[in-house]
Formats: structure tokens, sequence, C-alpha cells
């Protein structure tokens, strides 16, 4: 995701008119008082076996839970005028569902011109019949339509999730499957995860690239000097499709969206748009987020920012973290692993080795960083994907963490302890029981992209990894059993949001492009209220938000879903 960076830029007064239209929205209006009764309402998931009868909440707050008659009292002496409003039968409330890791920006991005979805998704499955040619066609037909759109005059058109894993048969893209398509309007597409772009010629001739990169392939930061070239949506555009995001991710029960990745694309107007959007009506989720750190951005931010993990309730944009990419994908090709991909023969990406890649040289430079902004306060977020990606991570981390006195000094006076930052393991695809003791004893929890077992798991077991080393995958009740808060995300763009079908794929881990539906390691299943957990309070807790969301605790906020059918039965 980190490679959009560029594509989003434009002119400052055309972001000054933005914010300055944004500031004369009305403030959103007064909330509610409501008295929910009927129905199954569970308020805490750390105790599912626990519903209550009824729920009062007002001022954005829950303000009473139990019987309907206590609620009913305790309500009417603040607030006479509340409103009852009566669940159906096996309708259920709980608290609103968190997505604890996702990209808005680049998302919203993909909504706008030129940019088409070229994914392996419909809503939030598979399509069974994804394909190269359907790739292709699509392609056609959209390159038949291509009007002038770039800067001199060219004609672009643009794709993003192409995924040749996910394809009925792996065909890899490049400049030369491309050209096939059209020599003359400028083709770009970015690989499903984000760490890969593909080029025709005529995007390289106009990107000035084509004898950088004469096959066509660019992996992660290079793909930035293609996105520097592709038409840009204008800020109405992009803040439309921001709108379009948020909306997708209520309808699917999402009332908190942690982003990790502020400022991948707009630096620091990307902080202030979101600031703007939070006092508006717009925003229909609450935000957390996790500060792009890679390409040397981080020193920039911690001169410029403090993280507000004490932020206010009414406070819908935080920055709470600082977000740090150390490998690629393994669906890509460019996690690293301790050994070559099992299909390293038939398919390569240029410029990477067999193993994948790793994005800090030397290797210790990332605990050096690391250091750094876990000295300034800052909680940290890491993106491992391969084995080998996440030994180093983790070694790091060791570093980082493991303060020891020098030799010769006397042993430090006792003093409070602030509560320690919570530094997480983003997607922690390949975990062995080693890495699970060492994030338990350094405090580092890992969050699942689980998709990786429903979506890519059949891909995983029989191309790209093999049988032994899938079976390591997304290792969600391993981690639950050495005692650690794990939480599940999509990485959207990269899988579809849908914290519910998270619950499902980590529940079930069948593979879901398996004529048989096969599951992957059984063992790792979770049972379903372990897997609300992972998308409710734990997905808080990691976000440094357990105080505020994440359950329906009186005093808490009051941000719930309603189910038509009971997730835990």
């Amino acid at each position: 995701p980190h490679l959009l960076a560029g594509a989003l830029g434009q002119s400052e007064s055309e972001w000054q008119d933005l914010l300055k239209e944004l500031s004369q929205l009305e403030a959103p209006g007064a909330p509610e008082a409501v008295i929910f009764h009927g129905g199954l309402i569970y308020p805490d998931p750390e105790d599912c076996n626990t519903r209550v009868e009824a729920l009062g909440i007002a001022e954005h707050k829950v303000i009473a839970t139990g019987t309907l008659d206590e609620v009913r009292r305790r309500m009417r002496d603040s607030y006479p005028q509340a409103r009852e409003q009566t669940l159906e039968p096996g309708h259920a409330l709980l608290p609103g569902l968190i997505e604890p890791h996702a990209h808005l920006l680049p998302s919203a991005v993909f909504l706008t011109q030129p940019w088409h979805d070229l994914s392996p998704f419909v809503e939030q499955k598979l399509n069974p019949a994804y394909s190269a040619k359907t790739i292709a066609d699509k392609l056609k037909a959209l390159v038949d339509d291509a009007q002038p759109n770039g800067k001199n005059g060219e004609k672009w058109v643009c794709g993003s999730g192409v995924d040749p894993s996910l394809m009925l048969e792996w065909v890899d893209i490049d400049r030369e499957w491309l050209d096939k398509i059209s020599t003359d309007t400028c083709l770009f597409l970015i690989n499903a995860s984000g760490h890969l772009g593909y080029a025709n010629g005529a995007a390289l001739k106009a990107a000035g690239l084509e004898a950088s990169f004469p096959k066509g392939v660019l992996t992660e930061s290079q793909v930035t000097l293609m996105t520097n070239t592709v038409p840009r949506p204008t800020p109405i555009a992009l803040l439309s499709a921001l709108r379009k995001v948020m909306s997708n991710a209520n309808e699917r029960g999402i009332t908190t969206l942690f982003d990790a990745g502020v400022g991948m694309g707009l630096g620091f107007y990307e902080v202030v748009l979101l600031q703007a959007l939070a006092s508006t009506p717009w925003m229909t989720v609450r935000m957390g987020g996790a500060l792009f750190g890679n390409n040397d951005l981080w020193p920039l931010w911690l001169n410029q920012f403090k993280p507000q993990l004490d932020s206010a309730p009414e406070s819908l944009f935080t920055i709470r973290a600082m977000k740090l990419i150390a490998d690629g994908s393994n669906q890509g090709l460019t996690g690293l692993q301790s050994a070559p991909y099992k299909c390293c023969a038939e398919h390569s990406v240029p410029g990477v080795g067999p193993n994948g890649l790793f994005n800090f040289t030397p290797i210790d430079s990332l605990a050096q960083i690391m250091q750094q902004v876990d000295a300034a306060g800052w909680p940290i977020l890491v993106h491992a994907n391969g084995d080998e990606g996440i030994a180093n991570v983790l070694a790091a981390y060791q570093l980082v963490l493991s303060k020891v006195p020098e030799p010769a000094s006397p042993a430090p006076a006792p003093v409070a302890q602030a509560e320690p930052l919570r530094h997480r393991l983003e997607h922690a695809s390949l975990l062995d029981d080693d890495d699970l003791r060492t994030m338990k004893r350094l405090g580092i929890s890992p969050s699942f992209l689980i998709g990786h077992v429903g979506y890519w798991g059949r891909a995983f077991r029989n191309t790209i990894l093999g049988e032994d080393r899938a079976q390591k995958l997304d290792r969600c009740k391993s981690a639950l059993r050495e005692g650690l808060r794990v939480s599940l995300h999509s990485d959207h763009f990269v899988s579809p949001l849908g914290p519910l079908r998270y619950m499902d794929q980590a529940m079930w881990r069948a593979m879901e492009a398996d004529p048989e539906l096969a599951v992957l390691n059984a063992a790792e299943c979770l049972s379903a209220p372990e897997a609300l957990r992972a998308v409710t309070i734990d997905a808080a807790w990691q976000c440094h938000l357990d105080d505020q969301v994440g359950s329906l605790k009186e005093g808490k906020q009051a941000d719930l879903v309603i189910l038509q059918r009971d997730p835990l039965q």
C-alpha cells in the first residue's frame, strides 16, 4: 500500500479549497437517547455467556445495561424522552466491529479514474472463474473506451487488485503480456498485495522508465516512480471515494477502522484532511491511524506529532502508532523466506531473489529506527510476512525492548512504570512456536490477515509454500494458547472489508479456492467467542482504544451493530 505515494499529489491551493469546504459543513447533530430491548444483546465479548435484557444509550455513551425495568428506570431519570427500540426475534446487538488494519486513502484512490477493479473478489467471495483472460478482456474493453487523460495527452488505464496467484492458471504479468493488449494506451496495474506493479511499454515511456525496468515489473518503492505519472484524482473525487469506503465499512458492521499507513499518499495533508473530515457528519467511522514511517518519513513524523493514546472519546480521528513495512507479500513472492518459494523456478519477480526481499539494509537499521520510535513513546506496527522477515523483525524488537544495564553500571533504582506500549506484528503470516514464545516475552501481539487462509490458502499449500510451510499460516489458536491477544484484519484494499467474514475464516479455515473446501490446519481454528473478541475488544486493545470501544460496558462509547443473526450460534 505504500506504493501510492505520489499518486495523490495536488497543488496546495486545491487542498486548501477542499479543507475550507469541509470546515463549512455543519457539525454532527446531538445523538438520540435510545433503549434497546428484545433480541439478543451481548454487551461484553469477554463474557459471551452473559446477555442482558436491555441496553440504554445517550450522549454517545452506554448509560445502562441490565433488565428492561432497571434500564428504563435509570434512563428516565436523566433522559425522559428516550426512544425505545425493540429488536426482532433472533437479531443480535453487539459492540461495533473493528477493522484493525486497513488503508483508507489507497482504497479510495482505487475507486477514482483511471483506476478499475481487476481483483479476484466479488463482494466478499472469490470469483471462481478469475483468470488472465478475464483481466485481458476487461482491459481491452477499457482501452477501446479510453480518452486522453494524461499530462501530455496520453491515454491511461490503470487496474488494482491483480493477483496471478488466484488465477485458474497462474500467468505472470509483465510488459510483454500487457503490450499484447495495447502498445498505445498506457497500462499500469497494481498487484492485490500492493507490493508489485506491472506496466506496458507506453506507460514506461510516459514515466521515463523504459531503460530502468525493461520487463515492466516494479517492486516496493519503485512503484512510486510510476504512480507519480499516473493521472491523479481531484480532491473532490477523492473525498467522494473516501465516503464510499467508509459507507462500505459501515454496511459490514465496522464502527472503528484503524488505518495502518496514514501519510503514505498525501503526507502531512493526509493527516489534516482526516482531522478536518472527523469534525463533519461525513466521518461515519471512528478512526485511529499509524503513520507510515518507511522512506525516511519516520523522523519527520516524530518532529510533527505525539501519539494520542489518551484522546477524548469524541475525537473521531487520532494518531496512535508508527508503521514500518519490513518485507513484501508471500502471495506476491516478495515476503522474505528462509527457503526459496516452492514455485520460484516457474514464477519469479524481476529483480527479486527466490527467497523474497527485505526493505531495510543493513538489517539492523530497522532496529535503530524502532529504537528511536519506541523511545519517543510510540507504539510500533511492523509488517512482516515471510518467516525470515518475521525472524528479522522479532530480532529487532528484542534489541529495542530488552533493556540491559551496562556491565559496570549500578542496577537502576525501581521506578513506577507506565503501561507498556502495545507493539504489534502485522500479518504475522508464518509463525513457529519459538516466534510465539518470543512475542509473549516481549509483549508483541499479532494481527492476522486471515484471508491468507480463506482466500489464498490453496495457492499457498499447492503452489507458493508447499504443505509443510502452509501449516504455519495465521496461527491464531496457538497465539491465544501462548497468552497473546490477536486481531483479524483485511488489509483492505488487499482483501474485502468484513469482520464477520474474518470470523468465519478464522473459525473454519476452509480454503475457499479448493473444490472440496479443505481445511488448512484445523488445530488453529478459533471458537466463535474467540473470533468475536478478535474483531472487537482485542482489536480495540491492540489499537489502544479498549477504554472507549470494543465492548458495551457502561460508560464506554455506544458504538454498536445490530445483526440479523447471532454470530455466536
